[in-house]
């Protein structure tokens, strides 16, 4: 415990005399806090600038920002509204002791204001919105630096400026905005844009582009707003979808036989009347008879249409006693049949007796 005491004085010890060190060395050195530093300033209102200079060096990693910014405004004294016409910031620091602010100052009226800080106001509209930050004022932050009067307001006649704002689509998505000001405008438009101040002069434009997700809003020195937002082209070429290839409709009725050569909507040819009670069907094919106009393994399918324009009449057989059941094929004998079938016995027999001499008359050559 005794220890754990004596450590703990020795460690207040040494945190009062690193305390005691820091304001020696900063009094050795002479650098200041910004929060304690003082300064001195040159303005100039009718000139656009202010040279604004530390009493002390700041300390290294202290800094301190000040702005210079000058306003179109409708007379000569303190006037609502006011439109930024343009602005300029720097910072003091271990590394810079003085810093000089420069603005461009309208020919018309006027008010130009050296303030603490970065919180520049771009449209005044009903109030002092810098109060005591304004440089030599008699209180508050603006009083730790001397010099007098750090702001300006004067002029000699109105502020003219014709501003216009132009919006165009394009089919890709990009929205052009057109910033311009017309040639005879007394005075630079300023527009502000997103939050970016953009300064045209008289008879010039400039342009922008981009892909908004919303409207865009312009805000110039005329105290007007244009809001804007991208839209289809009329002249836009219209998104084709792919195209999606054509089914092909199957048939249930088969166009042609496999092997065969011949179109399937050709009819087999036939006399009307030719068929008999009881004979084969057309297409049948009997040994040793004349071939069908239809090519051998050729199969025509009942609904096909003859090839004639006049459609053939299929006569209907004759049944000379109708069987028990109507579906039972109906028989009898066909003379021409038996008849092609003698017919063919014959030949197969000649060429029986041909086979059997060429044969003998091998064994006796041999």
């Amino acid at each position: 415990m005794r220890r754990f005491l004596f450590a703990l004085g020795g460690v207040a010890l040494v945190a009062a005399a690193l305390a005691g060190i820091m304001p020696a060395a900063n009094a050795t050195t002479g650098c200041v806090t910004a929060a304690a530093a003082t300064y001195q300033h040159k303005f100039d209102g009718p000139g656009g600038n202010v040279t604004i200079t530390a009493v002390q060096p700041l300390c290294e990693g202290e800094e301190q920002a000040f702005s210079l910014v000058s306003y179109t405004t409708r007379a000569a004294k303190f006037a609502v509204p006011q439109f930024v016409y343009d602005t300029d910031s720097a910072w003091i620091g271990a590394d810079r002791r003085s810093v000089t602010l420069d603005v461009a100052v309208p020919g018309c009226y006027t008010q130009v204001d050296a303030i603490f800080g970065t919180g520049i106001v771009n449209e005044i509209t009903s109030s002092y919105v810098y109060n005591d930050s304004k440089l030599g004022s008699p209180d508050g932050i603006g009083s730790r630096s001397t010099g007098g009067r750090g702001w300006y307001n004067g002029g000699s006649a109105a502020c003219t400026p014709k501003p216009s704002v132009t919006f165009r689509s394009y089919c890709d998505g990009v929205l052009h905005t057109r910033l311009a000001n017309a040639a005879d405008a007394g005075v630079n438009a300023s527009f502000v844009v997103g939050g970016k101040r953009i300064v045209v002069r008289p008879g010039k434009h400039a342009d922008l582009t981009s892909r908004p997700s919303g409207a865009v809003s312009v805000r110039d020195n005329s105290f007007k707003t244009t809001t804007g937002s991208w839209s289809q082209p009329a002249d836009c070429a219209p998104v084709v979808p792919p195209s999606t290839p054509a089914s092909v409709p199957s048939s249930s009725t088969p166009t042609s036989t496999p092997g065969s050569s011949t179109p399937a909507s050709t009819p087999s040819a036939s006399t009307p009347g030719s068929s008999t009670p009881g004979s084969a069907p057309p297409s049948a094919s009997v040994p040793g008879s004349a071939p069908s106009s239809a090519a051998p393994g050729t199969s025509v399918p009942a609904s096909a249409a003859p090839t004639s324009s006049t459609p053939a009449t299929v006569p209907s057989p004759v049944v000379s006693s109708p069987t028990p059941d109507d579906g039972l094929p109906i028989t009898g004998s066909n003379t021409s049949g038996l008849a092609l079938y003698a017919l063919g016995f014959l030949l197969i027999g000649g060429g029986l007796v041909v086979v059997a001499r060429q044969a003998r008359r091998g064994r006796h050559s041999a």
